[in-house]
């Protein structure tokens, strides 16, 4: 997971304790090892405002951001998804346009949970205000609502 190594190296002043740091590590190793296949892939990048690791997922041969996780100071680590872009997305190609269904459904199952904010077409999730129980339900409902299979199938 030399990805996950690489996103905490450029996220150093995120986290304000070791502790903090560790419980994120564990928390990003676990997702990173779930999201495997040919269909899925990971990509991290940085900016002034922090550090992030973009979830991608091939949907009927669009490549798309499924969710991203952010490292930044004063907030520690944050999940922001699904795609905020997948209606302009869905509309922007024509010929081969995304099916936004999937990213839909995980929207629509990420929002029921009160420990996610609302963030426009997407809902955020922060490491500081949820249990990790509820970091492994929202991995769950990712992988069933973005499975491979039944996307490839659309």
């Amino acid at each position: 997971m030399e990805l996950v190594e690489s996103f905490f190296d450029s996220a150093k002043g995120a986290f304000r304790r070791p502790d903090d740091r560790a419980r994120a590590e564990c928390i990003l190793t676990r997702w990173a090892a779930a999201w495997q296949g040919p269909n899925r892939n990971l990509i991290r990048t940085s900016s002034n405002h922090g550090a992030y690791l973009h979830f991608n997922q091939l949907i009927g041969g669009i490549w798309c951001k499924a969710f991203s996780f952010r490292a930044a100071p004063r907030q520690g680590l944050s999940l922001r998804g699904p795609d905020t872009d997948r209606i302009r997305k869905s509309h922007k190609l024509r010929a081969n346009r995304l099916d936004p269904k999937p990213l839909d459904s995980l929207f629509k199952a990420w929002s029921l949970h009160p420990e996610a904010r609302p963030a426009g077409n997407a809902v955020e999730l922060f490491m500081d205000e949820a249990h990790d129980d509820v970091w492994e339900i929202f991995l769950r409902e990712a992988l069933s609502c973005l499975d491979d299979s039944r996307i490839e199938a659309l």
